[in-house]
């Protein structure tokens, strides 16, 4: 299958990693990291809840960590810890289903570093890194959703397992979340999605900085993605949600600068390419498109159907490649190739 357009085409190659088992159809139900070592990795889970680290470039399996959760592993993080630039780490976050359990794994020593149990009740949809540069510590934000009316609870943890705060005015049901660095202006902002609206908090200050939400229900916030141009402090947000839109911010001013309808069905997940193109993935009841969006950026938005989960490559002569995972809950992972 090859989708073209007039400066890009994208071509399917090959299936790897047969074993896959993601229980739910989300963004970040595996990662793809460049290692400190320079191995291209791909970190996924299995039907028996064990984490699975393969070699894209040699096709093998690096090393399985066995019953690595207690239940369905549904997302991963990768995060490069450098504060130390002669014991540099490779650190993977795996969350479970329900188990709430949030662990941090040193790949390059296969290890569990970090295993908290912060909630009692309900499950943790999302978790992610956030590096605190004024103590020089790297942090882990987890959202917990419940089945009752209570509070969302949004809870910032250092790696030691210490609770370092909560967000006090944090929302309900929060089922994506994520981190984000401003560079101009040297902060930190916490990205949250409930199933109404996308909220950013400022960190250091603790409370709410911006909603983002227009006239129309998000329905299920999947996917956010930050553009950053340090030059010209303009900050984008960019996030996709289960009714089928792809809608993008100024992040500051909170300013809607484009909502596009990409399909009828849900997109799942979204990354962007040299900041021009942005791949979307989801259940669509129309056929494979391609479509342009022309807003400050010029940003041509590629969809691909059935798909979940997509995330982007470029490692040596291997070249820019997107890896998508089908929508069943087993199956293999896909390679496509992209010729710019």
């Amino acid at each position: 299958m090859k989708l073209s357009n007039d400066d890009f085409n994208i071509e399917f190659t090959e299936e790897i990693c047969k074993d896959i088992y993601a229980l739910q159809d989300k963004d970040n139900s595996f990662c793809v990291f460049n290692s400190i070592h320079g191995i291209l990795c791909i970190v996924y889970p299995t039907i028996d809840f064990s984490i699975i680290f393969y070699d894209i470039i040699n096709k093998a399996k690096i090393v399985e960590i066995k019953k690595a959760h207690n239940n369905y592993i549904i997302e991963f993080r990768y995060y490069l810890d450098d504060i130390d630039k002669f014991n540099k780490r490779d650190l993977i976050l795996s969350i479970s289903y329900d188990d709430r359990n949030v662990k941090i794994w040193d790949f390059n020593n296969v290890e569990c570093i970090f295993n908290i149990f912060p909630y009692t009740k309900g499950i943790i949809n999302s978790a992610c890194f956030l590096y605190d540069i004024n103590l020089n510590e790297i942090m882990i934000i987890i959202s917990n959703k419940t089945n009752s009316h209570i509070k969302e609870s949004i809870k910032i943890f250092n790696l030691f397992g210490e609770e370092i705060q909560e967000i006090e005015d944090s929302q309900n049901e929060v089922i994506y979340i994520n981190s984000f660095y401003d560079i101009y202006y040297n902060k930190n902002y916490i990205i949250s999605a409930n199933k109404e609206l996308v909220i950013s908090y400022d960190y250091e200050k603790n409370k709410t900085y911006k909603a983002y939400k227009d006239d129309d229900s998000i329905y299920d916030c999947t996917s956010i993605i930050i553009i950053n141009d340090k030059d010209i402090n303009f900050v984008k947000l960019i996030y996709s949600t289960g009714n089928g839109f792809i809608k993008i911010w100024n992040f500051h001013m909170c300013i809607l600068l484009a909502k596009i309808k990409i399909n009828h069905g849900y997109i799942f997940s979204i990354c962007l390419l040299n900041e021009k193109y942005l791949f979307s993935c989801g259940k669509n009841y129309d056929n494979d498109i391609i479509k342009n969006i022309i807003d400050e950026s010029n940003i041509k938005i590629i969809h691909l159907n059935n798909e979940t989960t997509c995330k982007l490559i470029n490692y040596k002569n291997f070249g820019n490649c997107l890896i998508t995972k089908n929508l069943s809950y087993d199956g293999p992972l896909k390679i496509w190739k992209i010729n710019l």
